[in-house]
C-alpha cells in the first residue's frame, strides 16, 4: 500500500511557506494530491518547486 504522506521534503517546505497554496492543497481530493506529489518528484531545483507551489495557489483557487 502506498503511503499517501510520502511527500517530497521540498514540497512540504514550500507548502509550509505558502499558506494559500497549503489551503488549496488541503482541499484537494486524493487523486489531485497524488498528481501534485508526482509533479514534485520530477522537480530538480528549488525554483521549480517554488513555481509548482505558486501554480497551486493561482490555478486552483
Amino acid at each position: 500500500m502506498e503511503n499517501k504522506y510520502d511527500m517530497p521534503i521540498g514540497l512540504s517546505f514550500q507548502l509550509g511557506l505558502n499558506e494559500k497554496a497549503l489551503s488549496v492543497y488541503a482541499k484537494m481530493d486524493d487523486e489531485e494530491k497524488k498528481q501534485v506529489v508526482e509533479a514534485a518528484r520530477n522537480v530538480t531545483s528549488k525554483v521549480e518547486m517554488q513555481q509548482l507551489v505558486s501554480e497551486l495557489e493561482h490555478n486552483f483557487v
